[in-house]
C-alpha cells in the first residue's frame, strides 16, 4: 500500500512539474507591490434579498451581470437552482436540476454553476454538464473525458472544466479537448488502493476557475503550498499569475502519523485551510482577476492578470463573521450574509453555505494609490 501510495503522489506531483515547466519560460515573477487597501462600505448600499427562509450557498453561484441575474443553490430547492433579479431580489425562476443517471440529471447532484453563451446556464456535476438557455430550458448535455468535474465556466462559448493537467473544453461536435493537448503521461492517474485516492485527494485538494473568451484562469490547491493560479489560453500556452503572497502564513500546519494495515507508519500532511487556500476566482466588470476567500481579516484581492498589479481588500474580524463577498459588480461588492444565532454559552454560532440576505455595498479606499484602471470611482 506504501509502495502504490508513492507511485501515486510520484504521478501527482509529474504533473504539477510539468505545468511549472510549461509556464516558466513566461511566468511574470513575483506579485507587484499592492497599490491600495480596500475596505467594504457597510454604513452605505442597498438590500437585494432578505429572507428569513433562505439558505443559499455563498460557495456556488453564478451572476448574468447583462441581464441582472443572480442564479444559487438554496436549500428551498434540493436539486434545482433558483433565479433572482439582482435589481429587486425578486424570485424569476427555478432551474431543475435532477438527480439521476439520465442525460439531463447529475449522477451525484449538480456541484456548480457559470452563465453560458445567450444567457443560458451551465450547470455542472460528477462527470456531467448540462447546458439550459435563457428561460432555463434544456439545450444540452456533455460527459467530459475527466469524470471528477466540479466546477464549470464558459470559455469561447464551450463549456469547460479543470482537470489535473489543465483545462478540458468541449469542442462543437461535443468531444473535449484537452489544453494544453494531453499525452498518455500527462492524463490523471489511475487510482487503484484507497492509500493512493488519499494521496490524490489531498496533494491537490481542489480546482476552481473562471473564465474569459479567450483564456481560462484556474485555481488550484494543495496541501504543501498556497494555492496557484495558472492561466491556459485557447492557442494551447500556459501562464500563471503570481498570488500575493501577503497573506501567505503557513504557520500551525501539521502532519500526522497514520498506520497502515500493515503495520506501517506514513507521515500525512493535514490541510492548511490558510485564507489562500479558499480562492474564489471571478472576474470583475474591467478584466481584473478577482480572487475572494473565506478568511476573516481578508476578503481577498484584486489583481491586473496583465500587469500584476493589485488591491488588498481587507476584513473587520469583529464584524464580518456572517458576511461573506462574493463577487465585484462595477464598483461595488456583492455580499452574501449567513445566517446566524446566539448560542447558550452567550456567543453567536455562524452557519456555512447558509445565506439568508444578500446585498451591494462600496469600497472604501483605506491606504494607497490604485492601480491603473482598476475601481476607478474609489474614494
Amino acid at each position: 500500500m506504501v509502495g502504490h501510495a508513492r507511485e501515486a503522489r510520484k504521478r501527482v506531483n509529474s504533473y504539477r512539474a510539468t505545468v511549472l515547466l510549461a509556464v516558466a519560460a513566461i511566468f511574470g515573477g513575483p506579485a507587484a507591490d499592492a497599490q491600495q487597501v480596500l475596505e467594504i462600505d457597510y454604513t452605505t448600499g442597498r438590500t437585494i434579498i432578505d429572507d428569513q427562509w433562505r439558505s443559499m450557498r455563498t460557495s456556488d453561484l453564478a451572476v448574468d451581470r447583462t441581464r441582472g441575474i443572480l442564479y444559487v443553490i438554496d436549500a428551498e430547492e434540493p436539486e434545482g437552482v433558483m433565479a433572482f433579479s439582482l435589481e429587486t431580489g425578486e424570485w424569476i425562476r427555478t432551474i431543475q436540476t435532477p438527480e439521476g443517471d439520465g442525460p439531463r440529471e447529475f449522477p451525484e447532484g449538480r456541484s456548480s454553476t457559470a452563465i453560458a453563451p445567450g444567457g443560458g446556464l451551465y450547470v455542472s456535476g460528477l462527470g456531467r454538464v448540462v447546458e439550459y438557455d435563457s428561460r432555463g430550458v434544456f439545450v444540452s448535455s456533455w460527459t467530459p473525458g475527466w469524470k471528477q468535474t466540479f466546477d464549470v465556466c464558459d470559455f469561447g462559448g464551450e463549456p469547460t472544466i479543470p482537470i489535473p493537467s489543465g483545462v478540458e473544453r468541449r469542442r462543437p461536435e461535443g468531444t473535449g479537448d484537452g489544453i494544453p493537448s494531453t499525452t498518455a503521461e500527462d492524463r490523471p492517474p489511475e487510482i487503484r488502493t484507497p492509500d493512493e485516492s488519499h494521496t490524490f485527494a489531498t496533494t491537490h485538494v481542489g480546482a476552481r476557475l473562471v473564465c474569459t473568451e479567450s483564456r481560462a484562469f484556474v485555481v488550484r490547491s494543495y496541501t504543501d503550498g498556497p494555492d496557484s493560479v495558472f492561466v491556459y489560453h485557447r492557442d494551447g500556452k500556459v501562464g500563471a499569475v503570481a498570488v500575493p503572497s501577503d497573506f501567505a502564513d503557513w504557520e500551525g500546519c501539521e502532519k500526522r502519523e497514520v498506520r497502515t494495515a500493515s503495520g506501517q507508519v506514513s507521515s500525512r500532511p493535514l490541510p492548511c485551510w490558510v485564507w489562500n487556500r479558499a480562492l474564489t476566482p471571478s472576474m470583475d466588470d474591467r478584466g481584473n482577476l478577482v480572487l475572494l476567500g473565506s478568511d476573516f481579516n481578508f476578503a481577498g484581492t484584486i489583481i491586473n492578470p496583465e500587469t500584476g498589479c493589485y488591491a488588498i481588500v481587507r476584513k473587520d474580524p469583529s464584524t464580518d463573521k456572517a458576511r461573506v463577498p462574493v463577487r465585484i459588480l462595477g464598483d461595488s461588492v456583492l455580499v452574501f450574509h449567513n445566517y446566524s444565532e446566539p448560542n447558550e454559552n452567550g456567543g453567536t454560532t455562524y452557519y456555512t453555505d447558509s445565506a439568508n440576505r444578500v446585498s451591494l455595498h462600496p469600497f472604501r479606499r483605506v491606504s494607497g494609490e490604485p492601480c491603473p484602471g482598476m475601481l476607478p470611482l474609489v474614494n
